[in-house]
């Protein structure tokens, strides 16, 4: 094993019975299945590799989001973008700055090219420590700033002005920031959307995953200047975005009807899971419910591990976080009938 990778601790994903209630991983709650036309499917040629399907969807992609096709790549998931980024950008040696809490991939990747990251602690409201992290760039010169806005898991938007002056800092030490839109959805329109490509060291990530409803695919998608993507390119395997997924995505993306109103059916249960969470919290003696842009919300409370048990025994399951001080849970929207459960044993919880 490579000195660099000693030292990792595999993510590891396990399965679960299907009478288990998942509001630990920020999924969509219900699935588009039933709005594909499977006739298409059938002509799909398992012999062939899948150049033509790739293409069609990353021109259905830009259809739907509004970004030019020769500045969008298509990854097997965000995780396979945030890799390609990494091969792209970094020597071993390089400076990478990652914020905490923020998505566990990023550092991974980057230590796995040999890189030194710096973990900066965000404020504890969750808001950025601009000055601090601009003084770690200006020391620094890092290659790469990634950071995901929303923030996962804390699930705060961070103000626009904070970004432009990262991107700034950015350029000014030769890096770039990457900013990962995965929740963005959910938030309302990105102020960087329509500017991405005026700016020399922005890179923006988009998922299929999580507002479109398409997390069982592993569709990523990369947007960035002529020449990032060219970079990118060079790096990225020819096929690395399977035939089946592609179509299947390029179907449900020509139906922007459809996933419009599935956002709006979304946002609908978010605002229900918030009246639970609220509720939930002003039941509990300090515990601490962040205000949310995304599809899940993230509460602070003593006996939060005792909680995530508490409910998976119900089986409802949700996302513990206990790293160091911090005691947390994360919990995702789903289903009318989902929050009926998980709200009774959230109250039963509390009143024990």
């Amino acid at each position: 094993m490579r000195k660099t990778l000693r030292g990792l601790v595999p993510y590891k994903v396990t399965s679960e019975q299907d009478d288990v209630i998942r509001l630990d991983n920020n999924e969509a709650y219900t699935s588009l299945l039933s709005y594909l036309d499977f006739s298409e499917l059938e002509q799909t040629l398992l012999n062939r590799y899948p150049a033509e399907s790739t293409e069609a969807l990353i021109e259905a992609y830009s259809k739907f989001s509004g970004f030019p096709v020769e500045n969008v790549l298509a990854g097997n998931g965000s995780d396979e973008c945030i890799t390609l980024i990494c091969q792209y950008a970094l020597d071993p040696g390089d400076h990478v700055i990652v914020l905490e809490p923020d998505f566990s991939m990023y550092e991974k990747n980057a230590r796995v090219m040999g890189a030194e990251v710096t973990t900066i602690q965000l404020n504890e409201d969750f808001t950025l420590p601009l000055d601090k992290i601009k003084a770690e760039i200006e020391r620094l010169n890092p290659k790469l700033l990634l950071l995901s806005n929303p923030n996962n898991p804390t699930g705060r938007l961070y103000e626009n002005e904070e970004i432009e002056a990262l991107i700034g800092a950015m350029k000014q030490a030769g890096g770039l920031l990457i900013l990962d839109e995965a929740y963005i959805d959910f938030a309302g329109e990105s102020a960087f959307a329509k500017q991405v490509l005026d700016y020399e060291n922005l890179l923006i990530l988009r998922t299929a995953s999580k507002a479109l409803g398409m997390a069982a695919l592993r569709l990523g998608f990369m947007i960035a200047n002529d020449r990032i993507i060219e970079g990118i390119t060079a790096v990225k395997p020819p096929y690395n975005v399977n035939t089946v997924s592609a179509q299947m995505g390029t179907q449900l993306l020509k139906k922007p009807e459809l996933l419009d109103q599935f956002l709006i059916m979304q946002l609908a249960q978010i605002a229900e899971l918030e009246e639970i969470m609220k509720e939930f919290a002003g039941r509990v003696p300090g515990a601490v419910l962040y205000p949310s842009s995304t599809n899940f919300y993230l509460v602070k409370l003593e006996g939060a591990q005792d909680l995530a048990e508490f409910l998976y025994e119900r089986k409802v399951k949700i996302r513990y976080f206990g790293k160091g001080s911090f005691k947390a849970v994360r919990i995702s929207a789903g289903t009318a009938e989902e929050h009926a459960k998980l709200k009774e044993a959230l109250m039963n919880w509390s009143d024990k």
